[in-house]
């Protein structure tokens, strides 16, 4: 099928590289997320209330970035670390109406999960260690 001016190079198998342990970089993302909640909760929730409040925003940024570490990057046995009260489609619901349709999220339904699952969530993937 070719006319003498192109001609198909064999594949080339890349070569091996080694794993790379993701773990302690993935760790300090939830750490820093921990971090980012705990500020957003110190600020209250009067703040977080207000019309276009900008801790509001930023609890969107935390719940959607949270939702990509777990869908995306925690290892399968710390998955399983998760609180039985949260499992991963909690996660994705709360992410997909924060990320899609924003104006339906109940704002006490979104400051309880700052307050008490995420942090909970986080410390229980990253453990003591």
């Amino acid at each position: 099928m070719t006319d003498g001016q192109f001609s198909p190079r064999p594949r080339a198998t890349p070569p091996a590289t080694p794993e790379v342990d993701r773990w302690p970089a993935v760790q300090d993302a939830l750490r820093g997320l921990l971090d980012e909640v705990g500020a957003i909760v110190d600020r209250g929730v009067t703040e977080f209330d207000q019309p276009h409040s900008l801790t509001y925003r930023a609890a969107e940024a935390v719940i959607i970035h949270f939702h990509d570490i777990v869908s995306n990057r925690i290892p399968p046995e710390r998955l399983g670390r998760l609180p039985a009260d949260l499992p991963l489609a909690a996660i994705t619901a709360t992410r997909n109406i924060l990320a899609h349709n924003y104006r339906s999220a109940d704002k006490t339904i979104i400051w309880a999960v700052l307050q008490r699952e995420l942090p909970q969530a986080i410390r229980a993937i990253v453990g003591p260690d």
